[in-house]
């Protein structure tokens, strides 16, 4: 083999995996066309608007610039690639839908999970619990016994601040990294700011959440996959088509 034809299956070796893995993806993602249910397959024929409500965009960003990404996923994979499709509250619940009928919400994730997100952060590595589904879980640790959050956000602004707060243990010692840049003190006055993370007012001192915790926390809690999909984007185990 000559040195030419050596540098050109060497370039040939990294271009392809690019082209398949970065650029047609990308190319593919970045202008999704609408879906639509079908009468036939899903029983109406409208466009599907991801239900997602709060401060998508600039939360998104929050999270990105934090690095949150880097230790949580947002990512249901296949059925043969793990188990996620199966885990209780982890990859969708089981709901109502508008005329009364239950309904298996659990699905892979799709780029429709990320309208709205200039980055879809499907993550790195999952060193935390899968986020996919945050805000359907974050309900479940409000019951737990030893929380002392009585609020989703209040839940979320403690684990942020020093996830070893949210309980009255401190079972959560190994939980995320503290982000108290997100914060900031100021002196208790009387009752104190209404805006104020309960539960950590100290020495004189009470402590709020700034603007980019605010969009952090909505953005989590816009996390929630509890929307029936079309059929056609729908990778459920138990998916049927509409009678």
């Amino acid at each position: 083999m000559t040195f030419k034809a050596f540098m050109s299956a060497l370039a040939l070796s990294f271009a392809i995996p690019w082209l398949l893995i970065i650029v047609v993806p990308y190319g593919k993602m970045r202008n999704l066309e609408p879906v639509r249910f079908e009468e036939e397959s899903d029983g109406r024929d409208e466009v599907y608007v991801p239900r997602r409500a709060g401060t998508i965009s600039t939360g998104s960003a929050v999270y990105g610039a934090n690095g949150c990404y880097v230790c949580h996923t947002q990512m249901i994979r296949k059925g043969f690639a793990g188990s996620e499709l199966g885990r209780p509250d982890w990859a969708g619940f089981r709901v109502q839908d508008d005329s009364g009928v239950s309904i298996n919400t659990s699905r892979e994730t799709t780029p429709y999970d990320f309208v709205g997100e200039k980055f879809a952060h499907v993550g790195i590595m999952r060193v935390g619990p899968d986020l996919s589904n945050f805000a359907g879980r974050v309900q479940k640790y409000l019951k737990d016994p030893l929380t002392k959050a009585d609020s989703p956000e209040n839940w979320l602004y403690l684990h942020l601040y020093n996830s070893a707060l949210k309980t009255v243990t401190l079972n959560n010692k190994f939980g995320c990294p503290r982000q108290t840049h997100l914060f900031r003190e100021q002196p208790l006055v009387g009752q104190g700011s209404p805006d104020a993370v309960p539960g950590l007012e100290n020495e004189g001192m009470e402590v709020l959440p700034t603007g980019k915790a605010k969009a952090l926390v909505s953005y989590l809690l816009s996390l929630k996959k509890d929307d029936a999909v079309p059929y056609s984007i729908n990778y459920s185990r138990d998916k049927k088509k509409a009678e």
